[in-house]
């Protein structure tokens, strides 16, 4: 009966002890991420998320990577007419140097398992420290659906792209357009095979030195005439930007610019006179009765010559006079 009594006394003694480790094993679950704080001195800030991918309470917080808190609550609420998922967390209070005013907050993703922390990024601290009144910008992490759905949007792209150097393919199989008729007309293979000869012969005439071509890419006699081309041209840019010259006075004053632009306006006036018949000039090139009179004084004038050449002595008498 006295052992009897003992075995029962061990196995609630066990029994005590497994509870008691199950206990220890829960509340460090719940305490993940905030066990080396829960006896330093911490701070609240609040952080405002549009969606905050699963975070729950109880999530760690780091500063660049470095654990500084945990995630006290999580629930929405009404922001500047706008609604949004409030994160309160609490941090070590000696971190609270290393953010600045431009301090943002972004969601991530540890190991395989998918636990949710929340990462502050401190920023320029030059900017100045953190006011803890405020609540801190959360960023809109990209998450396994939308990564997903832009690799959908790719696939159907590649897809797309497919179907359409499939049809390029089988057109150009069956002859058509363009690719087609270069693969299976054996016309155009001979024309390019023979421009290809004839762009060849060309390329060797050329470094045999025969030919126009040749002798101008060759000649020394050429290359001293471009150079001396070359040369008077860069004189007549040098004299269009001296001001003192005749063509630089032109390009550069503007009393002889307007001047000149003036004359051409005279000019245009004038040339639009004669192209509508007006004036002397107009009238000899538009009026077909000028044209009548020119044509038969010209024939006049013709006839004379022609009486003069067969009767000379009826028009030119000399008198010799003796005295």
């Amino acid at each position: 009966m006295k052992r009897s009594f003992d075995l029962k006394l061990s196995e609630i003694r066990v029994g005590i002890i497994v509870g008691i480790s199950f206990f220890l094993g829960v509340l460090a679950i719940l305490t993940y991420g905030k066990v080396n704080e829960l006896f330093s001195r911490q701070v609240p800030l609040t952080i405002l998320f549009k969606n905050v991918r699963g975070l729950t309470t109880g999530s760690p917080v780091r500063i660049s990577g470095i654990t500084s808190g945990f995630v006290k609550s999580v629930h929405f609420v009404q922001f500047q007419n706008g609604r949004y998922v409030q994160v309160i967390i609490r941090i070590t209070k000696k971190r609270l140097s290393e953010l600045s005013s431009e301090t943002t907050a972004t969601i991530r993703t540890q190991g395989l398992m998918g636990i949710k922390y929340l990462d502050l990024i401190p920023g320029d601290l030059s900017k100045g420290p953190l006011n803890i009144g405020l609540p801190i910008t959360g960023q809109n992490t990209r998450t396994l659906e939308t990564v997903l759905g832009s690799g959908n949007d790719l696939v159907k792209s590649l897809n797309h792209v497919s179907r359409s150097l499939d049809i390029l393919l089988l057109q150009a199989q069956e002859g058509k357009g363009t690719v087609g008729r270069l693969l299976t007309n054996p016309d155009l293979y001979d024309n390019l095979n023979e421009t290809t000869k004839t762009l060849r012969s060309l390329v060797r005439s050329m470094d045999s030195g025969k030919g126009p071509l040749p002798q101008m890419i060759h000649s020394t006699e050429m290359t001293e005439k471009l150079d001396m081309t070359l040369t008077r041209l860069n004189e007549l840019l040098s004299a269009l930007n001296d001001p003192h010259g005749t063509l630089g006075l032109i390009a550069h004053d503007p009393k002889t610019a307007l001047d000149l632009s003036s004359s051409l306006d005279h000019l245009t006036i004038i040339l639009g006179q004669i192209a509508k018949g007006k004036g002397a000039l107009g009238d000899i090139l538009y009026n077909p009765r000028m044209a009548e009179r020119m044509n038969d004084t010209i024939d006049k004038v013709n006839g004379l010559l022609d009486d003069m050449k067969k009767d000379p002595k009826k028009y030119f008498t000399v008198n010799v006079h003796i005295f």
